[in-house]
């Protein structure tokens, strides 16, 4: 076990997991019924809703396109769920690509009506991820029936529509590949597709929304399906997907309504100062411990990945090389006008939630 509790402190871990359960309860007692309703709450809102850009229906998803794979565990302790869940990480190491991209592990029994006690089993998941030396290979989402953002912004309040991109029908952890996360988050500037997504349900409402959780019914989405073509994290996300490049006309705001704050441009990335960027991203998130923006995280990243490819070239010229990106006077980025406190800031504050900045998070794609 991840915990270093004693057996005291696993036993009230565990009470706390059955004493919220006498609330009703209408999960399915087959687990073919209850993945085929999960199913349908990935096919209807994930995919047709274009909350997880990625998501092609409710069997193929992710970069490359791959099978998503369902599994259903009825355990109720912290000691068993953690045995589910490094079964399922073994099998995404075993497993390639094609015959499974992600991993849905849908856990009816566990926690399902105490949302503090999920919050705090999925942070002893995430926290020793890069201790363990498995956060190469893979990446966690978490879905709870009651999720709430809590990052102090509007979004966070408990009616918030946007909520419901990550209120599944029942606690379920989704296992990624970081290879293709890492991928996606290069593709998609972000903050776009949170944004997208506040749009897109707060048009359904989260009255709606809340009630087709309860019923567990998704029919009345129906009408809200999203056209791919007319928003741009989906017109990204399905280039990435079948070319793996972004096509130069998808990477235009004209059709969105998406804040001009979180495209970066990638030309001003190529030509401003790369150390810069990163330096002043440091001093905001470990000596001010503010959250870094959408706008700002694109840039880090894209400064990190292109001093990286940098190096790569200087240990090993090529013919037809760039020479290196130099600082002058029309440089964005520069030490007098540095581009992250320049950059626009939508009043969101950091778009995924708490710890975003603190490293790679897949959440961003919901």
């Amino acid at each position: 076990s991840l915990l270093e509790d004693d057996d005291d402190d696993n036993d009230d871990w565990n009470a706390g997991l059955t004493a919220s359960a006498g609330a009703e309860d209408t999960t399915p007692d087959d687990d073919e019924s209850l993945i085929s309703i999960t199913k349908s709450w990935v096919k209807s809102l994930m995919s047709d809703m274009g909350v997880c850009p990625f998501t092609s229906g409710a069997e193929m998803a992710g970069l490359p396109m791959g099978q998503v794979y369902y599994t259903v565990s009825r355990v109720a302790t912290a000691e068993d769920m953690y045995a589910a869940y490094w079964t399922e990480v073994v099998r995404v190491e075993t497993c390639d690509e094609k015959s499974l991209s992600t991993t849905l592990l849908v856990t009816p029994n566990f926690a399902q009506h105490n949302i503090e006690m999920f919050e705090n089993f999925s942070n002893t998941l995430t926290q020793p991820l890069e201790g363990l030396a498995v956060d190469e290979l893979i990446q966690l989402v978490f879905f709870h029936p009651v999720w709430t953002f809590r990052d102090g912004a509007a979004r966070g309040q408990d009616q918030n529509a946007a909520n419901y991109a990550r209120r599944s029908p029942w606690p379920m952890i989704n296992i990624l590949r970081t290879k293709q996360v890492r991928t996606a988050q290069r593709g998609i500037p972000t903050g776009l597709v949170y944004q997208q997504n506040e749009r897109t349900l707060t048009k359904v409402g989260s009255g709606a929304l809340e009630s087709m959780l309860q019923k567990r019914d998704w029919k009345e989405l129906e009408g809200h399906k999203v056209d791919r073509k007319d928003i741009e994290a989906l017109r990204i996300a399905k280039d990435l997907q079948e070319a793996g490049a972004v096509k130069v006309e998808d990477m235009t705001l004209r059709e969105d309504s998406t804040p001009a704050a979180n495209k970066v441009d990638l030309k001003q990335i190529e030509g401003g100062d790369m150390v810069t960027v990163i330096r002043q991203a440091l001093e905001k998130r470990l000596e001010k411990r503010e959250f870094l923006t959408g706008p700002e995280t694109s840039a880090a990243l894209m400064a990190t990945d292109f001093l990286l490819q940098e190096l790569d070239n200087m240990g090993e010229p090529k013919a037809g090389t760039s020479p290196p990106v130099t600082k002058d006077e029309t440089a964005i980025m520069g030490e007098d006008s540095g581009f992250l406190q320049d950059m626009d800031d939508d009043g969101l504050g950091n778009p995924f939630g708490e710890g975003y900045s603190e490293g790679l998070n897949p959440a961003n794609f919901y």
